[in-house]
């Protein structure tokens, strides 16, 4: 279904209370990506695949916003 469909099957989290798992989407829906963590100084990391790098990195910026999928 898309990162909309992601998104609308997730429930919004705050920075604060994100955790590994959740996924990260970039403010127009155009890119997600999965939390795996975060960094020693606090920085979420995120985990996607980079089409500039041609791989899959781990990243700490770009990202607008997390979700928890709603899973039953």
């Amino acid at each position: 279904h898309g990162t909309i469909g992601q998104k609308g099957a997730s429930t919004l989290v705050s920075a604060s209370t994100v955790q590994a798992g959740d996924l990260a989407f970039v403010s127009d829906y155009s890119h997600v990506g999965i939390v795996v963590g975060q960094d020693t100084s606090g920085n979420i990391l995120v985990i996607h695949c980079s089409s500039g790098a041609n791989n899959v990195v781990i990243t700490t910026g770009g990202f607008g916003f997390a979700v928890r999928p709603n899973c039953y």
